[in-house]
């Protein structure tokens, strides 16, 4: 004799809503989450080549200002150790009273086993001299600051006060401190 099962059906479960809402929540947190741009300071790297490229510039020594970051982080203008915070308005001062300030430079020479905190605070401080500097030249030129300048202008106020940064490169051997 056959004993005939019955034959169970499975539940089902309708799912023909679940794509529609996982493209709803998807696009959801596409519109909700802010892509935050990452902000930095715009600086022209060494090239990468064994093969080091020095170009030779005679300037006279009036117009340089030697900063120093030493492997103790501590920093130095023309020999003369100040504090990190001074920097800005050396800078300004510095650029402002320079004989011929479009022809001024700025050399930093880094020590290796300085913390990187120290050289980017410095670097800040540069650019907040020269910002300060921009700011003040087109407030006399066009009445408002740098900000608020067209390309144009901002233009003219940079040919005013170029931002001229030399940094040296050296391999670890040869400054103070050792090496790596």
């Amino acid at each position: 004799m056959l004993i005939r099962r019955k034959h169970r059906k499975v539940p089902s479960l309708n799912t023909t809503s679940t794509a529609d809402i996982s493209f709803m929540l998807l696009i959801f947190f596409l519109v909700t989450t802010s892509m935050d741009q990452d902000k930095g300071m715009t600086r022209q790297l060494p090239p990468m080549d064994d093969e080091q490229q020095e170009e030779v510039v005679d300037v006279d020594k009036r117009n340089v200002m030697a900063l120093k970051i030493t492997a103790e982080n501590e920093l130095l203008v023309d020999d003369s150790m100040i504090a990190v915070g001074q920097l800005s308005d050396r800078v300004v001062d510095f650029v402002s009273h320079c004989p011929d300030r479009k022809k001024h430079v700025i050399t930093l020479d880094v020590s290796r086993v300085a913390k990187y905190n120290t050289y980017f605070a410095v670097q800040n401080e540069i650019v907040t001299a020269y910002g300060k500097l921009r700011d003040a030249h087109a407030y006399v030129l066009y009445h408002h600051d740098y900000a608020a300048c067209s390309p144009d202008e901002r233009e003219v106020v940079r040919r005013e006060y170029p931002q001229r940064i030399a940094e040296n490169y050296r391999p670890a051997e040869t400054q103070e401190g050792g090496g790596v």
